[in-house]
């Protein structure tokens, strides 16, 4: 048995089912032997290489299982990078694998050679070169392990033709995984009792909780168990962007999302009111606490944080209280405590008006969401959109256009239904192949990928890969024109003066097309409507092309940006 084929049977034995990837020279061994356990690991072949990142993130997110993804040396690694770095930042396990060219062309230029240890060591929580084949077993072990446990991320593997190509040579007894490091967060760890004890004292005096879910509260799958102590303490929930869903969006203490972009009003009041703040797998940064001004630093709240990475405890605020663990574990812990010493507590007058207020929200929007304006307004489109959405639907979205009013305006259900964008970076190009991952991940689940027409053109090769997996996914093309955030922007900053933001819109349903997609261009919305019945009815994907009005024309749900149009008006 070569290193390739070790390689491939140590991904066999941690469960891995899919590996995302574009095929090179460098990577054929690597190809031969997945070849030959074809039945057991199946290869998605991605268009290029950051759509293949992509695609394992977005599988991890949804698996909980690490997402695995391959390229060849030379460019191969650079495009990568994106993903890579996506992933990290935001707490996904990929691992990446890149195959390299022979340790014997090391300084001798040969073609692609490239330093990828030291490439990827500034994205990812570990990069290492496999030198020498007997390493592969135990080489493959740390990285699950270093991606799985503490706070989860990106690991990257170089190996170089030699340890492809040499025989393996040790034994069966060499080839065995960690059963802990075959999902994820491996190695849960529990709150100190002492510290648990002081967080429950802190809940039972506080006169008006709060519960702020984050990414990482997802991560975790701690829904169950963050509904829950808000039910029993009859206390409100505000989530990020990464965090939206944790709770069902139509329960009484769902109070939507806090932040920047796409914010809820109700949110806002929620935390400005509230007495004790629990933020549960949130870093607290910039976009959810608005440049940190939502909790103001001046206030005078309890604010108690439970992260497992240490490193980001009390890290832009002064906490009350500091849990260092897993968001899960700690929460159960906390309920059976909080059980056993308080009953449960009826919904106050204080929710009931910030349900009133939430209600009062939601009808003030009813003539957008009901609009027969043209273009289309988003808006528009996410209250068609919600019509459809069941408990099994997975939504995904670029960064850009679709991003404020997805937040803001986005309905899930719960028990399973998810939604997903990449937050750490923002980059565009995300949508279409993390589609691919997401049918990996959730084969049974109602897939729609929401997008701009920036974001299109950094992604449409992956409508290939969509038509000929025919993966059932309904994707939603927001057609404006332009880069319409940095549009929108020099709008709200630099007088009007609109520079290299503006491109043709045309016709995209006949791209679609010409990969072998159902695709339906609308423009009024009744065209929308028809559409979306049309597509949630269908077998494979389909690609609706919405010519949609656009930031400059209707200023988007931004916080900064209401603020900043206020003073330009005054």
């Amino acid at each position: 048995m070569n290193g390739a084929r070790t390689v491939v049977e140590m991904l066999r034995r941690y469960g891995t089912e899919v590996i995302f990837g574009v095929p090179g020279d460098t990577s054929i061994g690597l190809y031969e032997a997945l070849y030959d356990v074809n039945l057991t690991i199946r290869h998605i072949m991605a268009r290029d290489e950051r759509s293949a990142s992509f695609m394992a993130d977005a599988y991890a997110r949804l698996s909980h299982r690490p997402g695995v993804c391959e390229c060849p040396s030379g460019a191969g690694p650079l495009y990568a990078i994106p993903g890579i770095a996506e992933a990290n930042a935001s707490s996904i396990p990929v691992i990446l694998i890149t195959s390299d060219i022979p340790l014997s062309g090391e300084g001798k230029q040969t073609i692609t050679e490239l330093n990828c240890e030291k490439l990827f060591e500034p994205v990812t929580k570990w990069s290492y070169l496999v030198k020498h084949v007997q390493k592969i077993p135990e080489t493959i072990r740390r990285a699950f392990r270093i991606a799985t446990t503490g706070r989860p991320g990106a690991v990257h593997l170089a190996l170089p033709l030699e340890t492809q190509r040499d025989d393996f040579p040790g034994g069966s007894t060499d080839l065995y995984a960690e059963p802990e490091c075959t999902t994820y967060p491996a190695y849960r760890t529990r709150g100190a009792r002492v510290i648990l004890e002081q967080l429950c004292k802190i809940l039972i005096g506080a006169q008006k909780p709060v519960i702020i879910a984050g990414g990482g509260a997802n991560h975790s799958q701690a829904g169950e168990a963050i509904l829950a102590l808000a039910e029993w303490l009859s206390a409100p929930v505000v989530t990020t962007i990464s965090g939206q869903g944790i709770v069902p969006d139509h329960h009484p203490l769902a109070m939507g999302v806090t932040g920047d972009n796409g914010f809820h009003p109700h949110a806002h009041r929620t935390i400005d009111e509230g007495d004790v703040l629990l933020y549960v797998g949130c870093k607290m940064g910039s976009v959810s606490t608005i440049n940190w001004t939502v909790p103001s630093v001046v206030s005078d709240k309890q604010i108690v944080q439970i992260d497992l990475n240490p490193e980001f405890l009390g890290n832009n605020y002064s906490n009350t209280l500091s849990v260092a663990g897993d968001a899960k574990l700690i929460l159960e812990d906390v309920l059976v405590l909080i059980r056993g010493k308080i009953a449960h507590k009826q919904t106050n007058e204080w929710v009931e008006g910030l349900n009133k207020a939430r209600i009062s929200f939601w009808e003030s929007n009813t003539p957008a969401f009901e609009s027969d304006d043209i273009p289309i307004k988003p808006q528009r489109v996410i209250a068609s959109l919600n019509r459809h959405l069941t408990s099994s639907t997975v939504v995904i979205s670029d960064a850009g256009t679709p991003t404020p009013y997805i937040t803001r305006f986005l309905k899930l259900g719960g028990n399973g239904s998810r939604f997903i964008i990449p937050r750490a970076y923002g980059g565009l190009g995300y949508a279409i192949p993390a589609i691919v991952g997401a049918h990996y991940a959730r084969p049974d689940a109602r897939l729609v990928g929401l997008f701009g027409d920036g974001s299109l053109g950094m992604s449409a090769g992956e409508l290939e890969t969509l038509a000929r997996l025919n993966i059932p996914a309904v994707l939603i093309h927001f057609n404006n024109g332009m880069f319409g955030w940095i549009k929108a922007l020099q709008k709200l900053h630099c007088r009007e003066k609109y520079f290299s933001v503006d491109f043709q819109a045309g016709d995209m349903s006949a791209l679609a097309k010409a990969f072998g997609i159902k695709g339906v261009h609308v423009e009024t919305p009744d065209e929308l409507d028809d559409a979306l019945n049309d597509a949630f009815k269908h077998k494979g994907p389909v690609f609706i092309d919405i010519v949609s009005a656009s930031e400059v024309a209707e200023l988007p749900p931004v916080f900064s940006w209401e603020k900043a149009s206020a003073e330009n008006r005054m």
